[in-house]
Formats: structure tokens, C-alpha cells, sequence
């Protein structure tokens, strides 16, 4: 374990679960130098982290740990050195005054950007860096959108700032500012949430937890196409007049108003995945394997031809759907998520069974699928009172 000359005591504490050398990289440059590094060890786990100096092997002392005397910038390179060791010991000194328990990765988080541990909003956007590969283009996309409406509300925002009142003008400004809708304002707070729940998990304090902010769902509140509507969209698709880009979304976004499947699914479909008279894929979003049925409307949509064409992004796809809701006069905000929440719908109000909606949407609890149900009851309720026009 390597020593400080400035905490000789450092790393001599009893049962330790952090060590750290100076070393280098075995690998010569073109300049003849070699890089210089920490090689931590923490919970039975290591890392490296650079210290972005480079010295010729022979003046790197191994044992010592430090650059030789008869290196030019030996006594520059060294306070260099010392420096980051005094980090990592000012780093775990502080945690443990606090009763903070610090990992690996935290350590590393400190000595790279010593502000995500204090600004969430730095927290927030490296923490989504890290996660990039691994939650997928589209939830990247969202979520990224989430945090810069949360920037233009307050940047930087320190962890200690977060209480309730914060995240209450946190959606007072969205609302009145931003003019967003209660849907838009539950999914920021949801975003918001999940990375403070990260940072708490890490063991960054905040005024409030995670478990304690509320966040109000609007799940009620689905828009969907009625039959008139879908018809309207029928007849322009098999038009003479409709233009190829409309009918290339179009297809797409009616295949999914009568099975269901979400646009991430949609724009990845190939000839493989159609068997006989069945769809067969893995959601992007959950990882689940699917099976869905086709009816004969569906099939029509779907030109297996055109498959292998590449597929306009999704901020296009739902710009060429307003263009056409547009001209048809559909008084909705349609997206192309509306397509799921209308194959639901419908599906319900045609007699299918919410057990084998839950099958078809891959929801994994059925409180998700019984949205539709409590929408077509109020559907429904509604209609029985038309009935009182019979008379009239």
C-alpha cells in the first residue's frame, strides 16, 4: 500500500478495505515515456485511475513510488502525486466523519468531478453517461430531456438544497413557465427520483429521500382514436392522393393501432419476425419475448417488401402523424404512443378479455392494463346516457 509523506498514518489504520499504489504502465510510447496511474483496491475490487503524467521507465522508482530525482520535472510530478493521494485521504476522512459509506465507484466519482458529489445536476448527467449503453437510445432521449428542463429550472442544484419545497417549484415551474402538461411534470419527477435514488444508494445525503417524494400519476388520462377516427386514417392510407412519406408512417402507425406494439418494437420489425399470422420479437423496453397474433387489418398495413428499408427517427415519425391528423381534421394530439393506447381501447370495447390484453401489451402487473378497463367504463357510461336522445 503506498504512504503519503504528508499522512504517514493514512493507510496504517486497522482493518482498512482501501489501498492504493503509484505505478506504471509497462507500455513505452513513441516519446519513450511511460503513464503513470493508481491502482486502487477497495472491497475486493480494483480500478485504475490516470494521473495524465508520463515519465521515461528508467526515472519511475518502484519501490518509492514517486519520480526520480534526475527527471526535470521530478519535483513537479511529485506535489502532483502527493496531490492525489491527499485527495483520496481527504476523500475517505470526510466520509467517515459523516457515517457515509464510500464504494469504489463513489471514490472514483470524487477524484474525477468533485462537484457530482455535491451539484445533482452534474450527478445526474454523468450518472446517465455511465448508463448510456445500457438503457437504450429512446429512454436516453427522454431522459435527457428531462434533465434539461430541470436545468433551465436551476443549474447547479446542490444536494442539499433538495426538499420538498424544491420539487415543488420544480413543478410549478414546469407547469407555468415550460407550460407543461401533468403527464410530462410526473415523468420528470419520476426521472428526478430515479437518480436521486441512485445518488442516495451511494451514499450521497439529500433533505429528502427519494421514497418520500411523491410523485402523482396521471395514467387515467390516455388518448386513443376512436372507430370514426381510424376510419378517416383508412381512407387516406388506401387513397390515390396520399404521398409516399405519409404512407410509410401511416402503415406503421395503423399496423400498431391493431396489435399494440410500441414504436421502439415497430421500427425494428423485419421479415423475421413475421411468422405465419403472427409477430414474434423481444420488447426493447422490458426484454420480454412477444407473440402477437395478426388479425387481417393489421396484415394489410405491413408491406414485408419495405421492411428492410431504413426508418425515419421518431421525432420525424410523430411530426409526419401531426401533419396528418392535421389534414384530416383529427381535433387529438396524436403521437405515435397513441396507437397503443388505441389497439387497448378498442380491443376491450370489441370483447377482449383484459387477461389477454395484459399478454398481448406485456405489462408485468396487471394494475397497468386495467387503465383501458376504467377507460372504457367511462366510456361506456357516457354512451347509456345518449340513449335519452331516442325520444327527444
Amino acid at each position: 500500500m503506498g504512504k503519503t509523506s504528508f499522512y504517514p498514518n493514512f493507510t496504517d489504520y486497522i482493518g482498512s478495505k482501501l489501498s492504493y499504489k503509484v505505478k506504471r504502465y509497462d507500455f513505452v510510447r513513441t516519446d519513450d515515456t511511460c503513464a503513470l496511474y493508481l491502482q486502487i483496491f477497495m472491497n475486493k475490487r480494483r480500478a485504475r485511475f490516470p494521473l495524465h503524467l508520463s515519465v521515461q521507465p528508467e526515472y519511475f522508482d518502484q519501490k518509492k513510488q514517486r519520480v526520480k530525482p534526475g527527471h526535470p520535472f521530478a519535483k513537479d510530478f511529485n506535489l502532483l502525486i502527493e496531490k492525489r493521494l491527499a485527495d483520496i485521504n481527504k476523500i475517505e476522512v470526510n466520509y467517515r466523519l459523516a457515517s457515509k459509506t464510500l464504494d469504489l465507484d463513489l471514490l472514483i466519482l470524487e477524484l474525477t468531478n468533485p462537484t457530482a458529489t455535491s451539484d445533482f445536476i452534474t450527478f445526474w448527467s454523468e450518472e446517465m453517461e455511465r448508463q448510456k449503453d445500457l438503457i437504450g437510445s429512446e429512454t436516453f432521449r427522454q431522459q435527457m430531456t428531462m434533465l434539461n428542463k430541470t436545468k433551465r429550472f436551476k443549474n447547479p442544484i446542490y444536494f442539499n438544497e433538495i426538499t420538498e419545497d424544491l420539487i415543488q417549484d420544480l413543478k410549478t415551474f414546469c407547469k407555468v413557465k415550460l407550460k407543461n402538461n401533468e403527464n410530462t411534470i410526473s415523468s420528470l419527477i419520476k426521472s428526478f427520483k430515479k437518480y436521486i435514488h441512485i445518488a442516495n444508494r451511494r451514499g450521497i445525503d439529500t433533505p429528502i429521500a427519494f421514497s418520500d417524494i411523491k410523485n402523482k400519476s396521471f395514467k387515467g388520462n390516455r388518448t386513443f382514436l376512436d372507430k370514426q377516427e381510424l376510419k378517416m386514417l383508412d381512407g387516406y392510407w388506401s387513397s390515390n392522393y396520399i404521398n409516399d412519406t405519409h404512407k410509410e408512417v401511416l402503415s406503421r402507425f395503423l399496423f400498431s393501432c391493431f396489435t399494440g406494439i410500441r414504436i421502439s418494437d415497430n421500427r425494428l420489425l423485419k421479415r423475421e419476425n413475421f411468422m405465419e399470422n403472427s409477430i414474434v420479437f423481444t420488447a426493447k423496453k422490458t426484454g420480454k419475448f412477444q407473440r402477437i397474433p395478426l388479425n387481417e387489418t393489421a396484415k394489410k398495413y405491413i408491406d414485408l417488401k419495405n421492411l428492410d428499408k431504413e426508418v425515419f427517427t421518431n421525432e420525424y415519425i410523430n411530426r409526419i402523424l401531426k401533419e396528418i391528423t392535421q389534414f384530416l381534421r383529427i381535433r387529438k394530439k396524436v403521437t405515435f404512443h397513441v396507437s397503443r393506447h388505441t389497439f387497448a381501447t378498442n380491443f376491450l370495447m370489441c370483447g377482449g378479455r383484459v387477461e389477454h390484453l395484459q399478454k398481448i401489451l406485456g405489462h408485468s402487473k396487471i394494475e397497468d392494463t386495467m387503465i383501458y378497463v376504467h377507460i372504457v367504463e367511462q366510456i361506456t357510461n357516457v354512451q347509456i346516457h345518449n340513449m335519452d336522445e331516442i325520444l327527444n
